[in-house]
């Protein structure tokens, strides 16, 4: 934001100063008609300037007078000063020219300044409007803020400022990519497709979870097809006042077919296009009006083949239907989290500028991540590269990869929190629960190190290098269970006593047992069936109106089955770290002592129980 003007504010305090007070403009101080009647008995007064109903006074020499200042009266040295003259008829003061006569001052008259009246009449009040326009403009964003309501604040790229981002600058998404080369193409090369009757989608919205690439992707297709690009966010489209998004709507569209062929991206475009009248009361607001613009605009009576419009969003669920109908936004491109191949080639991308050590390796690092977006990618590089600018590293290596991935995903160490002996041993109990369950369980995710060292609310953590997979089957699931609630049965079978350090595997377990019931038809009670089908966020209105999905009965027996299940995961859990004691108590003695230690040090310790589990591949050395 620009700072203020010091003379407009000096000019505002003036302004103000005027109004309230009864300051003359020409600087001279004011004294009370008492005050100059007594001046002048006493023969003090040297020569009177009348201008109409204000005198101007001069004494014969410099002396103290009482001066109105306000609401008070003080004193103050003074040889001139300004007197309001009694000239009213019902308050005359016939005996001043004489008295003026018998003192023999020097008295004149001068014809009062029209000019001057009115400036001090009207100043204060024209600075006063003069601040308030200018503050005015200011909220609208430039000096033509008043005329600039209903225009469009897109932004827009050409040959000029042309985006140089390619598609080759995005890795992976190969499927979102050659839907978008197609729309370059046609851009490019509209009578490849005119010629043979062939009409290009009218809008292609992006639809993917947060940091993606959506956006990205977007400026990809700016880059690579050469005509104007206008991007605006969907927020901007709002204003306090009715009717400006429909008018910026209009405008944006205008600009566009002017310089056609062209493309429109609009950034979150779920904050407008919601759906109409799902809202508490329905109701025709300012959103409602700018999304139908917008739906006149793609598809209405005038038809604009060559304006294109693409869209992000990660909420496609709440979006209109009117929005998503062909003639309209025709394709939905879903950009999704990467799996591990594109994970390893975005990591490459962000790493091309970044003094590497030769044993830096980038499948590792991918494994490590899954389920992570490619800003969450971008973010482990950055935060790599500060913990080895940290202790003054020239290069990256693994160890730094290592601590960034356990700070992003469990905070910073927390080392000045106080443990107990009592409550140190309990943790290592805890995590060697869950190391030793998911060592011995076969196809659980492979173990790659475990902690007891306190990181953000986390008092220790096991580390997993899990494979991803589409589906899951029923008993991947019911061992995921197991390995959760490994913690708890330790401590149950070890410790003698229960802690709250398993609160937060007891709702990754139960949310993981209740969508097993509800989603996966995967309960006794209920198999083959999904009594919820939708599990995104309430949609306020829509959802709060829909009947309930199931009766009282129907949540006691789901409640039943989402017990049995956990019920069972944890009786197997006890069964596993009762079976394997003697690796329980290797596990958690080497926690004790070096407080991280690798998964091959787990498995190990189990192998010596049932050498049938020895694994003849070491994985996830740290």
């Amino acid at each position: 934001m620009k700072r203020l003007n010091p003379w407009l504010i000096l000019l505002f305090v003036v302004a103000l100063y005027l109004m309230f007070t009864n300051a003359p403009i020409g600087g001279r101080s004011t004294v009370d008609y008492s005050t100059f009647k007594t001046l002048l008995s006493q023969g003090q007064v040297a020569q009177v300037v009348s201008t109409g109903d204000v005198a101007n006074v001069t004494l014969k020499t410099e002396m103290p007078v009482a001066v109105n200042a306000g609401n008070t009266t003080q004193n103050k040295p003074l040889k001139e000063f300004q007197v309001r003259l009694p000239n009213s008829s019902a308050t005359p003061d016939s005996n001043l020219t004489a008295q003026l006569q018998q003192q023999g001052v020097s008295y004149s008259y001068a014809a009062p300044s029209q000019w001057l009246s009115l400036l001090a009449t009207f100043l204060p009040i024209l600075l006063l409007f003069g601040m308030m326009y200018f503050f005015f403009m200011r909220a609208q964003g430039g000096q033509n803020g008043v005329m600039q309501f209903g225009q469009s604040k897109a932004k827009r790229y050409g040959k000029e400022n042309k985006v140089s981002t390619k598609f080759t600058d995005v890795a992976g998404h190969e499927e979102a990519k050659r839907e978008l080369i197609e729309v370059v193409d046609f851009l490019k090369n509209p009578a490849k497709y005119h010629q043979i009757g062939a009409e290009i989608p009218k809008g292609v919205l992006l639809v993917g979870p947060p940091g993606t690439g959506k956006t990205l992707m977007a400026r990809a297709v700016s880059g690579e097809a050469d005509v104007p690009f206008f991007s605006v966010s969907a927020s901007e489209f709002m204003e306090m006042f009715v009717g400006v998004g429909a008018s910026r709507v209009r405008t944006l569209f205008e600009d566009a077919r002017k310089s056609a062929p062209a493309i429109i991206f609009i950034d979150e475009i779920d904050s407008i296009g919601r759906k109409r009248g799902a809202g508490i009361g329905g109701g025709h607001d300012e959103r409602e009006q700018t999304l139908n613009q917008i739906l006149s605009e793609m598809d209405g009576f005038e038809k604009n083949a060559s304006v294109i419009v693409l869209a992000a969003t990660n909420r496609p669920d709440v979006l209109d239907s009117a929005l998503l109908r062909p003639g309209r936004f025709d394709r939905q491109v879903t950009i999704d989290l990467p799996n591990l191949k594109e994970r390893e080639a975005i990591l490459k991308v962000h790493m091309r500028n970044k003094p590497l050590t030769s044993g830096v390796d980038v499948q590792e690092i991918a494994k490590s991540t899954p389920y992570f977006s490619g800003a969450d990618l971008k973010n482990v590089v950055n935060e790599a590269a500060l913990e080895a600018a940290r202790i003054a590293k020239t290069q990256i290596d693994m160890s730094d990869f290592y601590r960034a991935l356990d700070k992003i995903t469990l905070g910073l160490e927390n080392s000045s929190l106080t443990i107990s002996d009592a409550e140190k041993k309990a943790i290592a109990y805890h995590e060697a629960g869950h190391a030793v369950t998911a060592a011995v369980i076969p196809g659980s995710d492979k173990l790659q190190k475990v902690s007891i060292i306190p990181r953000g609310r986390a008092l220790g953590a096991a580390f997993y290098l899990p494979e991803e997979q589409v589906l899951m089957s029923k008993e991947r699931l019911e061992n995921q269970l197991v390995v959760a609630l490994g913690g708890r049965a330790a401590e149950e079978v070890f410790m003698g006593s229960v802690t709250s350090g398993a609160a937060d595997d007891f709702r990754k377990s139960t949310n993981i047992a209740r969508r097993m019931v509800l989603e996966w038809g995967m309960g006794e009670n209920f198999k083959n069936m999904a009594l919820i089908t939708d599990s995104g966020p309430v949609f306020l209105g829509e959802d709060m109106a829909k009947p309930k999905a199931f009766s009282e009965h129907t949540s006691q027996l789901v409640d039943e089955d989402i017990k049995r299940i956990l019920q069972a995961a944890y009786e197997r859990s006890r069964q596993l770290v009762s079976e394997y004691a003697q690796a329980m108590h290797d596990v958690a003695s080497e926690l004790l002592s070096k407080e991280l230690i690798t998964g091959d040090v787990v498995r190990e310790a189990v192998a010596r129980v049932n050498p049938d589990l020895r694994s003849p591949v070491s994985l996830g050395k740290n």
